[in-house]
């Protein structure tokens, strides 16, 4: 009866910090996005109104007059 109280709680163990990993990965994830969207409203697209950043290509895109007058990767 031991033995399966033991395997248990190490199956327990190992997916509470299979998910803690995942959790920490997914804020990191978050984090970058957000500071990569302020590096280009506030820092790349400054001088235009508007801006749009795209998370999945990364990146970042300048309009005026609903016309792209700047574009930037962003690694």
């Amino acid at each position: 009866m031991k033995n399966k109280w033991r395997t248990v709680a190490i199956i327990f163990i190992i997916i509470t910090i299979v998910e803690t990993l995942g959790i920490i990965w997914i804020y990191n994830l978050g984090m970058e996005s957000i500071e990569n969207e302020n590096e280009c409203a506030y820092n790349i697209c400054a001088e235009q109104q508007t801006y749009q950043y795209d998370s999945t290509e990364k990146m970042c895109y300048c309009f005026e007059n609903h016309e792209v007058v700047y574009q930037e990767y962003m690694p």
